[in-house]
């Protein structure tokens, strides 16, 4: 069942409010002259949501991009002979000059 609380519980009963998000782990709906207004939920909530919403958007673009697991083993098996076959001519730079040139593109670590 939802919860829904008041906007003025957020100024008045603050820590009530929080005790419910941390212990239901459920989102409460806080209304504004009697309509919804905000949802809130605890950090821990929030970032379960943010993790299910992650992996389902990788799920979704898995399926888009690879109709079936066969497909996706061989556009992998492809992919690394082609790797193999850049590194036996010499196609290649070490990992270490490829990091440096995009810590200093992107100003990483400074």
């Amino acid at each position: 069942m939802a919860i829904i609380r008041p906007c003025a519980d957020l100024r008045n009963k603050y820590n009530e409010v929080s005790k419910i998000c941390h212990e239901t782990n459920e989102p409460v709906y806080i209304t504004k002259n009697g309509y919804n207004d905000l949802v809130i939920l605890s950090n821990e909530a929030y970032e379960e949501y943010e993790e299910e919403k992650i992996n389902r958007l990788m799920d979704e673009y898995f399926d888009k991009k690879f109709a079936d697991f066969e497909e996706f083993k061989n556009n992998i098996y492809q992919k690394l002979e082609e790797s193999m076959k850049d590194i036996q001519n010499g196609n290649y730079r070490p990992a270490q000059e490829v990091f440096k040139e995009m810590e200093e593109k992107y100003k990483i670590n400074e």
